[in-house]
């Protein structure tokens, strides 16, 4: 048997290289596919009541009469402070009126939380609002599908509704369909990685969206966040429309759409809009949705996952005519119901 030659040094690098390549392939393949999400909290954002300072007695000595009497000495109590309220609590500011029903199809009050949901309709699209009022921060609620944070896990948004026992409830931002993105949920931060636009709830009730290159995670965090998304884009911006979204031509045309709108500390609005069903409703354009915001009077607006996901849910029943009878996602935003585990 004649003794096998070498191989040429050309195919020898040629064969390397396509080794590399595939060993690189399935590395990307297994961290991007895969779910690597662990399922628990990376860290706990704390928040909490600001320390009421401690009440005193204080004893002071009266001067001295003569020399032969001295005065008793008398107690003087220090003045209680005005307890300061804890981050998160808007009872100075939840309405204690009775909500005006005028053209509602659904109301929910209670001393806690305050809901008015409406119909409303453009030239081509039928949208639904939900006014929300809480009076405090812990009645803002997210959940997971299947109650755990990781990828590929989807429920119906009235499935995971009920699972909750929410009054209220809409899409949020699909983060199990993507590894890149900021989740925040209920206080607790589950993914650092983000690629687009945030939108953060704070402890305090203030709701900011954010462009992708002026978000820094530290300083939300420090400042106290609570709820964190990375879908968008961001709708609003210094009072305005945006010039531009951060986002493909394919969003920014006519869609079903959810999104979240902010007006102060407690008081926020949901939007619905179907679209994609001709003869019903065609669905909104991300500028028209955004001055949808603005005529209610929002300062801060933010699009989540819209499209065939879009589904507002009130009382255990799908408010809107979700595109192809919707999907399940992996969260929603809600209000009411059993506090997050």
């Amino acid at each position: 048997m004649l003794p096998k030659k070498p191989l040429p040094a050309l195919i020898v690098i040629l064969l390397d290289l396509i080794g590399i390549g595939v060993m690189l392939l399935i590395f990307t393949l297994f961290h991007h596919m895969l779910d690597l999400d662990s399922g628990e909290p990376l860290q706990n954002i704390v928040f909490g009541a600001t320390p009421t300072p401690t009440v005193e007695a204080v004893a002071t000595e009266e001067p001295t009469l003569a020399p032969q009497a001295t005065a008793t000495p008398q107690i003087t109590a220090t003045p209680a402070p005005t307890p300061t309220p804890e981050p998160g609590d808007f009872s100075a500011t939840f309405p204690t009126d009775e909500p005006n029903v005028e053209n509602a199809i659904g109301v929910y009050k209670t001393d806690t939380l305050r809901v008015v949901v409406t119909e409303g309709h453009t030239d081509d699209a039928v949208y639904y609002v939900a006014d929300v009022w809480i009076r405090n921060i812990r009645e803002f609620k997210t959940a997971f599908a299947k109650d755990k944070f990781g990828r590929g896990l989807y429920e119906m948004p009235d499935t995971i509704a009920e699972h909750n026992g929410a009054v209220l409830a809409i899409t949020g931002d699909t983060y199990g369909s993507s590894s890149q993105s900021v989740v925040i949920r209920n206080g607790n931060l589950y993914r650092d990685n983000g690629d687009g636009d945030v939108c953060i709830l704070y402890a305090d009730g203030v709701m900011e969206s954010y462009y992708q290159a002026d978000f820094d995670l530290d300083a939300v965090i420090a400042r106290g966040a609570y709820q964190g998304w990375t879908f968008g884009p961001k709708l609003i911006d210094n009072g305005a429309v945006p010039g531009s979204y951060n986002t493909t031509d394919a969003i920014i045309a006519h869609n079903p759409r959810a999104a979240i709108g902010y007006y102060e500390p407690g008081h926020y609005c949901l939007v619905v809009v179907d679209g994609r069903q001709g003869g019903y409703s065609r669905g909104m354009t991300l500028d028209e949705l955004s001055e949808l915001f603005l005529s209610f009077g929002c300062v801060d607006a933010y699009n989540l996952d819209g499209g065939q996901s879009a589904m507002l849910v009130f009382q255990d029943q799908i408010v809107n005519q979700p595109y192809k009878d919707g999907r399940a996602i992996s969260d929603i935003i809600y209000f009411g119901g059993n506090d997050p585990a």
